[in-house]
């Protein structure tokens, strides 16, 4: 992994800096099979009756926000991330307050919370072990963790298409547990595997060109992967009738 994926001027001020990229990847969503509501998955582990307090941590752009919303929570919920560009665009998805913070110095009490959402953030924090002690530490006892993260094999055709360094490879379904058993008594991991059925070769151009391996490179090179990315996925998509990615995500229920 390069320093870069934990870096945090990049991550707010390119990566982040806004939900362009971010936008892009869960645009591609469209196109799974069987389709499933991700954001309504993750938040159904977490078995909330309705009245927690709720803070998601690296909320992004408010997906999970919103969700909880579309559900009628009726606790309060905050929502915080280091990016000030993210929260901008939180903003318009979800009217829960909003917060800058980070992960690792979070701003609130002991026992603060009722559930906390970590939800494809841990593997961008320098120091996990902080952050999750931090988390346990505002997290009431009884209370629940969710930290969402991907499988090792998670879109494997298009990673291996595009080379790509992958951030999550530190903390991934199959290895982040342990480092969730170091501050939870209860860790149970929940996977939900499919596949993307993509017929739009531009789906996948748009998603291989928000990802930070080809961000990184210089112009001409940019353009060269990306130009290799559209060659094969079109000529997938006219021999096969799509280009098939699987998708596989991991939840960690922690208490």
């Amino acid at each position: 992994m390069t320093d870069r994926l934990v870096d945090r001027e990049y991550l707010t001020g390119v990566q982040y800096a806004s939900d362009a990229n971010l936008s892009a990847r869960q645009a591609i969503y469209r196109f799974q099979q069987p389709r499933v509501r991700n954001a309504a998955w993750a938040v159904d582990l977490a078995g909330l009756g309705g009245d927690e307090r709720v803070l998601d941590i690296g909320c992004g752009n408010g997906l999970h926000l919103a969700e909880l919303a579309r559900q009628e929570h009726r606790g309060p919920v905050v929502g915080a991330d280091l990016s000030p560009g993210m929260l901008t665009s939180a903003a318009q998805h979800a009217s829960a307050p909003l917060l800058m913070a980070d992960a690792q110095r979070l701003p609130f009490a002991d026992d603060a919370f009722d559930c906390v959402f970590a939800m494809h953030m841990l593997y961008h924090v320098p120091d996990r072990d902080l952050a999750l002690a931090e988390i346990r530490r505002v997290l009431r006892p009884g209370g629940v963790m969710l930290a969402v993260t991907n499988s090792r094999r998670h879109l494997e055709e298009l990673n291996e298409m595009v080379g790509a360094t992958r951030a999550y490879l530190t903390f991934s379904s199959e290895s982040g547990g342990a480092e969730l058993a170091r501050h939870f008594a209860a860790v149970e991991r929940r996977d939900m595997r499919s596949q993307l059925v993509v017929t739009e070769v531009e789906a996948v151009v748009a998603y291989v060109a928000s990802m930070g391996s080809v961000t990184g490179f210089a112009n001409d090179i940019a353009a060269s992967v990306l130009e290799t990315v559209e060659a094969r996925v079109r000529a997938e998509i006219e021999a096969n009738g799509a280009f098939r990615i699987r998708t596989d995500v991991g939840c960690f229920v922690c208490r």
